[in-house]
C-alpha cells in the first residue's frame, strides 16, 4: 500500500458556511468523509498520512506561515510517499506554488496543490474534483515536480506547473499558466500532457535537478508594484529597510517613464532607489523583441534590472528567496535568471 502525504494548510477547501459566513472553525465533513474519495483510495491501494503545519485562510498567508510550511517540507522523507497533496486556499496559491517549485521540484515524487472555489459541501464546489484529480495524477503520471490541479470554468481539469501558475483570474474563477502554457489536462483519470514545444518533455521533468537546493526562507522586504493609469510613483516613500522592488510592466513591456508629469513617472521611484541602492527588477518582459523607449530610457540606471521571460509571481518569489542567499548582486541575478523548474519561457527563440 502506497502512502499519500496530505499537507493541510486551510483555505476555502477546509471551510464550511457557519451562520452564513465561511469559516475554518466548524465540525462538518472533511474531504476524508466523502465516499468518492475513499473509493479512489481503494482503487489505487493508497492510504493517507495527514499533517497540518499551518491552518489559515489563504488571504491571511504571511512569510512566517510560509516559512513554517517550508520547514515542514524540508523534514519530509520523500522516499516514504507516492506523492504529496497540499490543500490550499485559492487566493494566494499561486505564490505558494511558485515558492515550492523553486525549492522542492526535484524530490522524485509529484507534489500537487489543490484548492476549491467554494466549501466542499456546496453543490457547485470543485474541491472534491480537484482532490480526486490529484490522486489520479499521482497514481498515473510518474513525474516529479510541483503542480497545481484545478477544474476551470469550462469543466476542464487543468494541470499547471507550479513555477508558471498565475494568480487566479477572478472573472472566470480559473487559473492560467504564464504565456497560457498549461502543462496538460486530466480526462477520465488519465494525464494528457500538452504537446506545446515550450513545455518540457516528460524526460526533462524526470531528470530535472535544482542546483540551489533548499535552506531558503521568505523574509525579505520586497515591494511589489503593478502599473495602472494614474499610478503616483511619488507616493512611495522608500526607506533603507526596503530590500528590493519588483515592478510590473504593461503587456507591451512598458512603464511610464515620461517626465512631463514627473509624479506619474517611474523615474521618481528610480531616483529614490538610486540614493539608497535599492535594486528594481522589472517583469514580465519578453526577450527577443525590440523594447519601447519607455523601458530603454531607464535601463541605464545602476539599480534597474530588466528580467525576461518569468511571470511576475515567480519573479517576486525568486527575488525574495535570492536576497536571502546572495549578497553579491551578480550572483543574485544569476539565480533569478536561472531556470529551476522550467519557469523561464523564451517564446520568441
Amino acid at each position: 500500500m502506497d502512502k499519500i502525504l496530505v499537507i493541510e494548510t486551510g483555505g476555502t477547501f477546509a471551510t464550511q458556511s457557519v451562520g452564513g459566513v465561511r469559516s475554518l472553525d466548524h465540525k462538518g465533513k472533511t474531504i476524508y468523509d466523502y465516499q468518492v474519495v475513499n473509493e479512489r483510495l481503494y482503487r489505487y491501494d493508497f492510504e493517507f498520512e495527514i499533517v497540518r503545519p499551518i491552518y489559515t485562510l489563504s488571504e491571511n498567508m504571511t512569510f512566517e506561515k510560509l516559512n513554517i510550511l517550508i520547514s515542514e517540507m524540508e523534514n519530509i522523507d520523500y522516499n516514504k510517499y507516492k506523492g504529496i497533496i497540499i490543500t490550499h486556499g485559492t487566493d494566494t496559491m499561486a505564490y505558494t506554488a511558485n515558492l515550492l517549485s523553486m525549492l522542492f521540484s526535484d524530490k522524485s515524487i509529484p507534489i500537487v496543490l489543490v484548492g476549491s472555489n467554494h466549501p466542499l459541501g456546496i453543490r457547485n464546489s470543485n474541491g472534491i474534483t480537484n482532490f480526486l484529480a490529484a490522486l489520479d495524477f499521482i497514481a498515473n503520471c510518474g513525474l516529479q515536480g510541483v503542480y497545481v490541479i484545478y477544474k476551470d470554468y469550462k469543466d476542464t481539469i487543468e494541470v499547471h506547473l507550479g513555477s508558471r501558475i498565475k494568480q487566479m483570474n477572478q472573472i472566470i474563477d480559473s487559473y492560467e499558466s504564464f504565456k497560457n502554457l498549461n502543462f496538460g489536462v486530466l480526462e477520465d483519470g488519465k494525464f494528457f500532457k500538452s504537446l506545446d514545444r515550450f513545455n518540457p518533455t516528460v524526460e526533462l521533468v524526470k531528470e530535472n535537478k535544482n542546483p540551489y537546493g533548499t535552506g531558503f526562507r521568505m523574509n525579505k522586504r520586497v515591494l511589489l508594484i503593478t502599473p495602472y493609469v494614474g499610478l503616483r510613483y511619488d507616493y512611495f516613500n522608500l526607506k533603507e529597510d526596503v530590500d528590493a522592488i519588483v515592478c510590473g510592466v504593461y503587456h507591451s513591456g512598458t512603464v511610464n517613464s515620461e517626465d512631463v508629469y514627473l509624479d506619474n513617472s517611474i523615474n521618481t521611484l528610480i531616483e529614490q532607489a538610486e540614493k539608497l541602492d535599492i535594486p528594481i527588477f522589472l517583469g514580465e518582459l519578453t526577450s527577443g523583441i525590440d523594447p519601447y523607449e519607455s523601458v530603454r530610457d531607464i535601463e541605464n540606471s545602476p539599480v534597474v534590472y530588466p528580467i525576461y521571460d518569468l511571470s511576475l509571481e515567480n519573479l517576486y518569489v525568486k527575488v525574495n528567496l535570492g536576497l536571502n542567499k546572495f549578497d553579491d548582486r551578480k550572483k543574485l541575478l544569476k539565480y533569478i535568471n536561472d531556470s529551476i523548474f522550467f519557469e523561464k519561457i523564451e517564446v520568441l527563440k
